[in-house]
């Protein structure tokens, strides 16, 4: 039950720091959010690969509704999630951390953590409950969502994490994996592979991609977003200690909150550097 309980704590920790990443550093120029027929749109000015993209606050003014702001900051967001959130997640879930062995040479040992596995899963949503389209862009309904599959330490429980889900309409973070597949009429496109993702490894991907690299602008455009990854990931190495999941409810609440608070704080600094 104990690890359980930290498993949930963990993955909400894993989806507010993606959502205070993306609503501090918005790359759309969004204009308006609409919820008709069951489809959130989300109304964009257009730019060309020319044309540098505007990056800054997630504007606030465009949904009162927290499950509307919530899918337009996680809309096409999975592959950046598994990049940014790589480090964090085996901070919180694998317990590592430097040590030393009983022959008392130093080096890097696995403590007990949370799960003895995390892979990376792609699938096709089969069944969204809001289904999220950016106008004009294209169609992303056929596109594959890729989540975490983790299995709890000592145990054959498999479990989904899925910190963009919320562009679907999905308010679970943590699903068992088997109702997750079902619920959600999902079909996996491949079998998981380890998650060893870094910060910036889409990034570095993109930029072997000549489509990608067609302007200087497009070029400029990645480069801002590295170095926000990478003041992300200062924060994740000099503010999480090995103690965030651990306390009561309320305690833990409390260690959530000032989270996020300073993870908000650490990247509005970035426009300062």
């Amino acid at each position: 039950m104990r690890q359980r309980r930290k498993l949930l704590r963990a993955a909400n920790i894993l989806k507010a720091a993606l959502l205070t990443y993306r609503e501090a550093v918005y790359d759309i120029d969004l204009t308006k959010a609409d919820f008709q027929d069951g489809i959130l749109r989300l109304y964009q000015n257009p730019r060309s690969i020319t044309t540098q993209s505007k990056r800054g606050p997630f504007p606030s003014h465009i949904t009162t509704s927290i499950e509307h702001r919530e899918a337009a900051l996680a809309h096409n967001q999975c592959t950046t999630a598994m990049a940014l959130l790589g480090r964090l997640t085996r901070k919180l879930l694998t317990g590592e951390m430097a040590c030393k062995a009983i022959t008392g040479v130093s080096q890097d040992l696995h403590l007990l953590g949370v799960v003895s596995t995390i892979e990376i899963l792609d699938l096709h949503i089969g069944k969204p409950l809001v289904p999220t389209k950016l106008i004009p862009g294209p169609d992303s309904s056929d596109c594959p969502h890729t989540v975490l599959k983790v299995r709890r330490l000592f145990t054959h429980e498999d479990w989904i994490l899925d910190t963009a889900g919320c562009q679907y309409g999905f308010r679970d973070v943590l699903v068992p994996f088997e109702k997750y597949i079902a619920d959600k009429a999902c079909q996996i496109s491949s079998q998981p592979t380890a998650y060893d993702a870094t910060e910036t490894k889409d990034l570095d991907y993109f930029s072997t991609l000549s489509f990608m690299n067609m302007t200087r602008t497009q070029r400029e455009d990645r480069e801002l977003e590295r170095k926000a990854r990478l003041h992300f990931a200062a924060f994740v190495n000099t503010r999480v200690g090995k103690d965030l999941l651990d306390g009561s409810d309320a305690g833990f609440k409390d260690k959530f909150d000032s989270f996020v608070s300073g993870l908000n704080l650490h990247m509005l600094s970035l426009a300062n550097k």
